[in-house]
């Protein structure tokens, strides 16, 4: 069938027919149906403003604020809204295509037609809805650009004018975003905006901060602390702002304001109803929240002179007094009234006081009328008040007196000064000595405190007047300042008794300088640069210790051969000693000893190392030969190292000085002396172990351990287990046991040493079992479980280095992992039913469970098996433990108050065990092979540092169920007896979360992953579980957050430390590709930092790779990457952002 043609009327209609209107035009032309457009942005599945974007850019919503004056207050809020929706996606999701539209519309709110809309919708008899709206659209006006368009804003705004302060006033406690709310988030904008100079322009406006603060007392709780956050961040931590534009913002009435939030009561409509509810009616955690916000901001404001409003005495002491004198009539204000009953504004007071030390008489003076002594529970709180503020300055007494000692103009002032700090003020002194007289016992008792905390500043005041050389510069001496005091001693305390026992320790002479061991100096800069000078001394001095061939070339003609063959043995131990040498050695062992360690001296570091080498050789010898007599015999050496003092010295590492021509003193290096001498003792040891134990002291040995991984605790450690082996332990110095191993400085609590090796200390107090709980630092505790050194072997009775370099700052696994178990063992059948007497929460508060699930990824099968006898011993007694008894609470309640995480723990170690056991595959774990990951030192038994880590998290996390990970992590456990060791743990479905805080769980899983890479079998596990390849597709994605790319970042600079891993990485994922695309083209600092380690990482691997192969490809890839990146990157920015490569 053919098709009739067309008419020519009909195709000439079809050419004129007018152009196809857009799909929003008619939606977007009048205020009526842009509410159907406002509808559909809200409420429709599809992206309507990327469409509307598409096809207009946005001028006609411009003009509908230029065309109608008197729009209704409802029609300017539906316009309002949808140009705020549009310039904030055009900022965020939308700005690589639609940025520049987004700018313009901003920049068009600003011309005088449409700003003065905005600003129309602000007036008081304007619609809630309009004046949120318009805040609102403002509000992402500066976000558009805060530097042009935001300072261009602000000074369009007159704060003073009555319409700002209606609207600051305007609130309305049924709407939770009310026009307040969006005022406060309008000035967060400003102070967000991350300008300093809008920040700075915001500050020096008039208004702006006064009308955030007022009211603040009876705001919404989300507006409190977000007001805190802005002065906090913005005005206080922000070094652009001046101290005298905090002064201008943070005056009396606005610190009056902040002192009265610690007493918030919540949200409500009036200060006399938020006064009047009771504890029951008010949220506490909400309350908390505030009195923690507003306390952390006031603290720095009142005791920093950096951050806050804290005056240096520059004069006099007099005139630190009126320089800070609004923070004394802050702290006099009303709010601040009875500050001891609240432990918040007790510790402000403390800091404020300390800051300012010349406020301390003034504001004593403030409250003698409550200390006018009755026998009342009220006044002896404000004495203990006062006595502790005495007490807050005992730490900090000779940092106070070197000020005063520079600021005034002499003695007399001086003396004035110090008589504040150690005598009672003039102002509190007669209402004290009126109380020392009373006729209540317990009101003298109380007053006589105060008078012992001052007398023990005045001891730590006259130690130092004795025993410092400050005062020559002044041209005076000790002795006057003492009759000063004299003078004024009477003035200051009437009471007879006081008085006598004052004047008695005035006249005494104190020379203890253990007193002045707590005192914290200032620090300034002035005394960095000192502690700097003195540690390039140090590294000089260092480097002038003695090179071998001067030691050598030192000594006796008739030893030199000896000490020459001994350094080729140093050198190479595979080199043996000739039999020349060896007689000869023998011959002269008395002078070769002597020569030794007759002399301590730096060359001492040299000769010890070759006395022990010596013995090594000649112990060896004898012991193949079979011979039952060590001859030369140690034990000659033993007893002289145990009878002279100075070998104590160089254990307990006291500093120990070389007379040189001159009469001048060099300090001799503390730790290579001791790591020398503890070498002699463990050769001594290896010769003959019962010799070294009788004229070494074991108690002596544990005070000088501190159970780290530096060189000598690990020698230390060695010698102690050689002894322990040969019969002496630890546990057998007198008032220990196996429960009851202490070491380190708390020795010197429980023991007196004598002034030599050889002595016995005196047993002072008895230590409990548990007590080395209390030694651990369980926040380093934690971090070594976390980054556990899984090279570390256990103890033999070689001295044999290890495979790899251990980090010193982190606790020795082959100490503290015997003593937690010596500490959960017991021969008590009862205890093995009733472990009442072990602190198992106190075990596990302390991160020692914890450690022992990390030293289940070492290597060494003896530190495995200690760790495993820990974890299954802690278990069984965790599942006897039972509470104790308390009166009226049933023994279920008294559980969980106990020890309520019990439970969950024994969970999880299930876990754990059922993960490990053979029969994993049927319980929901993965297939075990023999070995795992490609290596036969990974066997089958044994955590991956990731795997350790996420058993690590997971019971730290027991504690914290409000956190996001607490619901996944249960999950997790719930779902299966155990977990599959082949692969990283949730890692698809943590990354693939659809709950709204998915990206939490991202962060969690890759910092986890960033954490635990430490060898090719953890990159092995992140490989097989495709981590690598999703975490290279996230970084690329648009929509990733910050947060997230830069735990990715990290994680690939850890991968990158491990050669292998580098080649790997090049192979299977193309990774120099992806340097090139994102390394050139970010500016962010902190990525930068991560992009120069990883590139010099991967270039470091390549060129260092394995002689006799050809160069690969990529090292020319890898040049070519780094030259660029350093051009892009030129020097300056690298120096002025602070780019350097990350170390750790």
């Amino acid at each position: 069938m053919t098709r009739c043609p067309r008419s020519l009327n009909e195709e000439f209609e079809e050419d004129v027919r007018p152009p196809k209107r857009t799909k929003f035009a008619q939606l977007t032309s009048n205020p009526t149906d842009l509410a159907f457009f406002l509808k559909q942005i809200e409420e429709s599945d599809e992206d309507v403003v990327k469409e509307y974007l598409s096809e207009s850019t946005g001028e006609e919503l411009l003009s509908l604020l230029g065309t109608g004056f008197d729009r209704k207050s409802n029609e300017l809020a539906v316009i309002f809204k949808v140009l705020a929706i549009i310039i904030i996606r055009t900022r965020k999701d939308l700005s690589d295509v639609y940025g520049e539209v987004g700018r313009r519309l901003a920049e068009g709110l600003l011309e005088d037609a449409p700003l003065s809309s905005c600003f129309r919708a602000l007036k008081p008899h304007s619609s809630a809805e309009a004046t949120k709206a318009s805040l609102q659209l403002l509000s992402a006006v500066v976000s558009a650009d805060p530097l042009l368009l935001g300072r261009s804003l602000l000074r369009s705004v007159n704060f003073e004018h009555p319409d700002w302060i209606q609207i600051a006033r305007r609130r309305n406690t049924k709407d939770a975003i009310d026009v307040r709310t969006c005022f406060i988030n309008f000035i967060a904008s400003f102070l967000f905006s991350g300008n300093n100079l809008l920040i700075r322009e915001l500050l020096e406006a008039k208004n702006p901060i006064s009308l955030l603060l007022n009211g603040c007392f009876i705001d919404k709780t989300e507006n409190v602390l977000l007001i805190l956050s802005l002065l906090r961040k913005g005005v206080c931590e922000n070094v652009t702002v001046s101290k005298t534009i905090r002064m201008r913002i943070f005056t009396r009435n606005v610190l009056k304001q902040l002192g009265y939030l610690y007493a918030y009561r919540g949200e409500a409509l009036s200060e006399k109803s938020a006064f009047a509810r009771t504890d029951a009616e008010v949220n506490i955690q909400t309350v908390e929240l505030v009195r923690e916000a507003v306390h952390s901001l006031l603290v720095p404001l009142v005791s920093s002179s950096l951050q806050g409003l804290v005056f240096r005495e520059q004069t006099s002491p007099d005139s630190g007094g009126k320089q800070n004198e609004h923070l004394l009539w802050f702290l006099l204000s009303p709010p601040m009234e009875n500050p001891f009953t609240d432990n918040l504004r007790r510790q402000l007071v403390s800091e404020c006081l300390l800051a300012c030390p010349s406020l301390l008489p003034p504001y004593l003076s403030h409250l003698s009328s409550s200390m006018t002594p009755r026998d009342t529970e009220n006044w002896h709180h404000v004495m203990m008040f006062v006595n502790e503020l005495f007490e807050v300055f005992q730490t900090h007494l000779v940092g106070r007196f070197l000020q005063l000692l520079e600021l005034s103009q002499d003695m007399s002032q001086f003396v004035q000064s110090v008589a504040d700090l150690c005598l009672p003020p003039t102002g509190i002194a007669e209402v004290l000595n009126t109380a020392s007289q009373h006729e209540s016992a317990s009101v003298s008792k109380t007053t006589n405190s105060i008078y012992k905390t001052l007398r023990k500043n005045m001891r730590i005041f006259l130690t130092w007047l004795h025993t410092t050389e400050e005062l020559k510069s002044k041209g005076t001496s000790a002795q006057p300042i003492v009759d000063l005091i004299s003078k004024i001693l009477p003035e200051r305390i009437a009471t007879e008794g006081w008085c006598k026992k004052f004047h008695k320790t005035l006249q005494m002479e104190h020379t203890d300088l253990a007193l002045l061991e707590s005192q914290i100096l200032p620090t300034t800069q002035e005394q960095g640069d000192a502690v700097v000078e003195e540690v390039k001394e140090e590294q000089t001095e260092i480097s002038r210790l003695p090179r071998v061939e001067e030691v050598i070339s030192a000594q006796s003609k008739r030893l030199r051969s000896c000490f020459e063959e001994l350094q080729n043995i140093v050198n190479d131990p595979s080199v043996e000693m000739s039999k020349r040498c060896e007689k000869k050695l023998i011959k002269k062992w008395p002078d070769f000893t002597v020569a030794c360690l007759d002399n301590v001296s730096r060359s001492s570091i040299i000769l010890f190392n070759h006395l022990a080498t010596a013995l090594r050789v000649l112990a060896k010898k004898y012991w193949k030969e079979g011979s039952k007599e060590f001859f030369p015999t140690p034990k000659a050496i033993s007893i002289k190292i145990g009878t002279t003092a100075v070998y104590k010295s160089i254990l307990f590492e006291k500093p120990i000085f070389e007379q040189e021509e001159g009469d001048e003193q060099i300090s001799i290096p503390t730790l290579p002396l001791k790591a020398a001498f503890l070498n002699l003792l463990l050769a001594l040891a290896e010769a003959d172990p019962n010799s070294t134990a009788r004229n070494v002291s074991i108690a002596a040995l544990l005070a000088s351990y501190k159970a780290s991984l530096s060189l000598c605790d690990l020698r230390c450690l060695q010698l102690l287990n050689i002894l322990d082996q040969s019969g002496h332990s630890p546990a057998s110095t007198w008032g220990m046991t196996n429960r009851s191993v202490l070491w380190g400085s708390r020795m010197m609590d429980n023991y007196l040493f004598g002034s030599t090796l050889s002595e016995a200390p005196q047993l002072r107090r008895e230590p409990v079992p548990g007590a080395f709980l209390s030694i651990l630092d369980a926040d380093k505790v934690l971090s070594c479980a976390l980054q556990f050194p899984v090279t570390r072997r256990c103890l033999s009775r070689e001295d044999a280095p290890e495979t790899e370099q251990l980090d010193p700052n982190q606790y020795d696994p082959c100490f503290l992992l015997p003593q937690f178990l010596h500490y959960l063992l017991s021969d008590d059948p009862e205890e093995e039913l009733h472990p009442n007497s072990l602190d198992l929460r106190s075990f596990y508060s302390r991160h020692c469970l914890v450690y022992a699930i990390g030293a289940l990824s070492s290597y060494s099968r003896s530190i495995r098996g200690f760790a495993k006898s820990v974890i299954a011993r802690f278990k069984a007694l965790s599942e006897a433990w039972k509470p104790t008894r308390m009166a009226s609470v049933p023994p279920a309640i008294a559980a969980m108050k106990q020890f309520p995480e019990r439970v969950q723990i024994n969970f999880m170690l299930d876990t754990l065990r059922y993960s490990l056991s053979k029969i994993s595959n049927e319980l929901g774990g993965g297939m075990r092979s023999s070995y795992l990951f490609g290596s036969r030192a990974d066997t089958s038994f044994r955590l991956t540092r990731v795997h350790a880590n996420f058993f690590i998290n997971s019971l730290m996390m027991i504690t914290k169920p409000q956190h996001r990970m607490y619901e996944v992590l249960w999950n997790r456990f719930l779902a299966k007896p155990a977990i599959d060791l082949n692969t990283v743990p949730d890692f698809i479905r943590m990354i693939f979360s659809v709950h709204k805080d998915f990206r939490v769980e991202r962060q969690w899983i890759f910092k986890l992953c960033a954490d635990s890479v430490n060898d090719t079998s953890d990159y092995l596990l992140l490989e097989k579980s495709r981590v690598y390849k999703y975490a290279l597709l996230l970084y690329s994605d648009p929509a990733i957050d910050t947060s997230t790319q830069i735990q990715i970042l990290r994680l690939f600079t850890a991968t990158t430390r491990i050669p292998r891993a580098c080649h790997a990485l090049t192979r299977f994922h193309a990774f120099p590709l992806f340097l090139y695309r994102h390394a050139l083209t970010t500016k962010h600092a902190p990525f930068l930092c991560f992009f120069l380690t990883i590139i010099e990482q991967m270039r470091s691997a390549f060129e260092n790779s394995k002689e006799g192969k050809a160069e690969s490809p990529a090292v020319l890839i890898l040049r070519l990457l780094c030259e660029n990146f350093r051009r892009v990157h030129d020097e300056s920015t690298f120096k002025q952002r602070k780019i350097r490569r990350i170390t750790a």
